[in-house]
């Protein structure tokens, strides 16, 4: 009885220590798996984060082409003419909305016809231009968004031209956004200060590129 009694367990032992040995690589296998499963919910996490980040916040330089009309009722008529605006947007995306304040160098050329004497007067105007838009998204895809946009625009004149230094205006249009690409084609309503009853159709159509 005495010495049966270590034989047992010796071979009880020895039993847990195959069953052991023979699952060790299963083992092994689901403590490997699981690590991986942690650190890839940990990446996809930190990703997300950084998408979010980036999504929230977008600038860039942005170039545009303005084709200008001037009205002036019964004094004069005009054709559009274009020009360019030159500047950097900012967007701020909440959602499918968002705000995007521009600051562009803007360059518009005239062509008016006087209706006494046949005169035509061309002449350039250069403004330091602001629009504050705000847009929504109708498609809002990874790489792809369409796009509306509506908003107030100042224009502060370079140079005094007839008797005018502001513009203010209304803004609106509809934007693609291809990649890190932007195009935005827009119509404004601009009015002067200087003069009464004058005002000014500005069509535009910009490309713009997403740098953050």
């Amino acid at each position: 009885m005495i010495f049966l009694q270590p034989e047992k367990y010796i071979h009880l032992t020895q039993i847990t220590m195959h069953t052991i040995l023979k699952f060790k690589h299963c083992l092994l296998f689901a403590v490997i798996f699981f690590s991986i499963s942690l650190g890839t919910v940990f990446a996809q996490q930190q990703q997300s984060s950084k998408d979010s980040k980036k999504e929230f916040f977008a600038f860039g330089p942005k170039l545009s082409a303005n084709f200008t009309q001037d009205n002036l009722f019964r004094f004069a008529t005009s054709e559009f003419v274009p020009g360019a605006d030159l500047g950097l947007f900012f967007r701020f995306n909440i959602a499918r909305f968002y705000i995007q304040p521009e600051v562009n160098y803007v360059i518009r050329k005239h062509n008016k016809h006087w209706h006494w004497g046949e005169v035509t007067n061309k002449f350039q105007t250069n403004y330091i231009g602001v629009p504050l838009l705000v847009g929504f998204k109708i498609i809002d895809l990874k790489l792809l968004k369409l796009r509306v946009f509506t908003g107030p625009e100042f224009n502060f004149a370079l140079r005094k031209h007839s008797g005018q230094y502001f513009q203010l205006g209304f803004q609106a249009g509809v934007g693609v956004d291809v990649w890190r690409f932007t195009i935005d084609a827009g119509y404004s309503f601009l009015g002067y200060t200087g003069w009464k009853k004058t005002y000014s159709n500005v069509f535009k159509v910009g490309v713009g590129f997403k740098c953050f």
